[in-house]
């Protein structure tokens, strides 16, 4: 039987290198109650923090070391639940770094509003008084950009309270998904009784038995609806929840809000999706590939992932994949490359599926920490490209950690998707041009059909259910299960018009953890398509290129978004990048199509 390894018997090299945020559980317990003394520290300039230039500086570097003391408690008490999520004890550190990080803002939460008491030539005064406040000069032009929807004092600190609260339909289903549910064994065509995970099921769906797909297929999403009730209430909640606070922070829509933060204009979103729309037929054209390459007549959902090759994918062992991935991103200089196998080697990566799990994979750390990436390597093509993906998401941390003040640290998720699948794009590349084995070629050309179509056509068609479930449910009309299972088919028959669309797929959405975060799959499609665009950029312009990229990464959160994009080289307010994006899938598509 095909089992899961306990974490106890992985080795060490292959898990990440926790110990090197804090050494033991005793060292985070002083960081703790470090952070709980700072808490005290920036409470304490409440109604004073702008009285003058010297006292705004001192209590923005109070709110820096707080803010990243709890961010070092809460990342660390995160990573050592996910390790297992079936650890109470990991799931009580994580419960009180939540509670941590609600109280620290709550705490604060007077800052930005006093901020906003000053019109913007007090701001100017401010800084011209004390010449350190220059650097948080983009810092005070997002506050008050954001004075409009700021509430007073006593409500922001509120709403910080509430922040626990507010998030715990989605750490429900976490626990549901991560922690409870346990998927059927299935007999596999050799006999082999084979368990289905989270992580496994694309895997398993990818596989050339048709019967076997189909049982894995049914297997997995009849499980699904022993908790569709549940399930659904925990995301009308979220829907509700992301309503409720758009409200009370004066906007019209929880999508205007959640956009309104990174100062995207909705128009963007809104372009995606018409764009999208407007070119489905390489994607209808794709599927038709998928069907006359199935055993049968017709296209079933279990035939979505079936790769266009003759052959499982090809095995890439961990090391392997490393060293391809440090191979193909030579483009973007020596300085990139290099941190990238150092980072490999340093233990960056927790690399195996293991018992208890969280599923998936995310790249972590802090402004203080070196990366962490969580994986679930599956030895396959597919998890070489999801490594290259989250290295992109820790290179971005890196070089914004190097270059930017602790305030201009972060990075919207809006630019964090295009880091990632620029490195996807350079390893397509890589790969195309140098390997010489036909079958892994043509598993790499698969693989970016494949990761095209789950990027951008898959992520626009979420984007657009999460919208139209949004807008219901301010319209007043309640989400049942049925309802939602009913948005869904319909959008699933309209992207996927080839396929016979069954009542199974209909709940295909109760699987998608990204719509806790609401409004944020969009990102990766617009992701892909700007990273398309820089990709090309740096294969025909060189060296140039690859510095603009770089300075890019380097930007952290120093200017807006869009603004930082086009400084890279791509203008994701208008539809064309997109365009572009689509029709070079479409040109292998056509490469595919020659193959077979």
């Amino acid at each position: 039987m095909s089992s899961v390894p306990e974490r106890s018997e992985i080795d060490e090299e292959y898990k990440w290198a926790l110990e090197s945020l804090y050494a033991d559980v005793e060292a985070w317990e002083d960081a703790y109650e470090d952070a709980e003394e700072l808490i005290e520290v920036v409470a304490s300039y409440e109604g004073e923090a702008t009285a003058d230039a010297e006292t705004l500086l001192s209590v923005l570097d109070d709110y820096e070391q707080l803010m990243r003391a709890v961010s070092n408690v809460s990342s660390f008490a995160r990573m050592r639940r996910d390790e297992d999520t079936r650890d109470d004890d990991a799931q009580a550190m994580a419960t009180r770094a939540q509670s941590l990080s609600a109280r620290a803002s709550s705490a604060a939460s007077f800052l930005e509003p006093e901020i906003q008491s000053l019109d913007r030539e007090e701001v100017e005064a401010l800084i011209e008084a004390q010449p350190e406040l220059e650097e948080y000069e983009h810092y005070f032009d997002d506050v008050l950009r954001m004075k409009p929807h700021t509430r007073s004092t006593e409500v922001e600190s509120l709403l910080a309270d509430l922040g626990e609260v507010m998030g715990a339909p989605g750490e429900v289903y976490d626990m549901l998904t991560n922690a409870d549910m346990t998927f059927p064994t299935v007999e596999d065509p050799d006999g082999e009784a084979v368990e289905i995970t989270l992580n496994n099921f694309t895997t398993l769906q990818q596989r050339h038995d048709r019967e076997f797909r189909e049982d894995v297929y049914e297997a997995f999403y009849d499980e699904w609806d022993t908790v569709h009730n549940a399930v659904s209430t925990a995301y009308k909640n979220t829907v509700k929840t992301g309503s409720k606070l758009a409200t009370a922070r004066n906007y019209d829509t929880a999508r205007e809000a959640s956009l309104h933060g990174p100062n995207i204009p909705v128009e963007v979103y809104d372009t995606l999706i018409e764009t999208v729309r407007d070119n489905l037929d390489p994607l209808h054209r794709h599927a038709e590939l998928k069907r006359e390459h199935t055993d049968g007549d017709d296209l079933q959902m279990w035939d979505l992932y079936v790769p266009l090759t003759e052959t499982e994918s090809p095995d890439i062992e961990y090391e392997q994949a490393c060293e391809y991935v440090v191979e193909a991103l030579a483009p973007l200089g020596e300085d990139y490359q290099s941190r990238v196998a150092e980072g490999l080697e340093s233990r960056w990566v927790d690399v195996y599926e293991t018992r208890g799990k969280q599923a998936g994979a995310y790249s972590g750390g802090t402004y203080d920490s070196q990366p962490f990436i969580l994986l679930n390597y599956q030895d396959d093509v597919e998890s070489m490209y999801t490594l290259a993906h989250e290295l992109g998401h820790s290179l971005h941390s890196e070089y914004t950690s190097e270059n930017q003040p602790y305030v201009y640290s972060s990075y919207e998720i809006f630019v964090a998707e295009v880091a990632s699948t620029v490195n996807e794009a350079l390893l397509t590349r890589h790969l195309l041009a140098t390997v010489e084995d036909d079958h892994l070629r043509r598993h790499v050309l698969n693989q970016y059909l494949e990761r095209f179509r789950s990027t951008l056509f898959r992520q626009t068609m979420f984007a657009e259910f999460e919208h139209r479930a949004h807008e219901m449910s301010e319209a007043g009309e309640p989400l049942t299960p049925d309802r939602l299972n009913d948005l869904y088919r319909e959008l699933k028959s309209d992207y996927y018009e080839p396929a016979e669309v069954d009542d199974r797929i209909a709940r295909e959405w109760l699987r998608i953890p990204h719509f806790y975060r609401s409004f944020y799959v969009f990102q990766y499609s617009t992701g892909i398509s700007a990273a398309v665009a820089l990709a090309r950029a740096i294969d025909e312009e060189g060296d140039e290129a690859a510095e603009r990229y770089r300075a890019f990464l380097a930007s952290g959160s120093s200017d807006y978004p869009l603004e930082l994009l086009r400084t890279a080289g791509v203008d994701m307010s208008e539809s064309s990048p997109i365009e572009d994006a689509i029709a070079e899938y479409d040109d292998n598509l056509d490469r595919m199509a020659d193959l077979l």
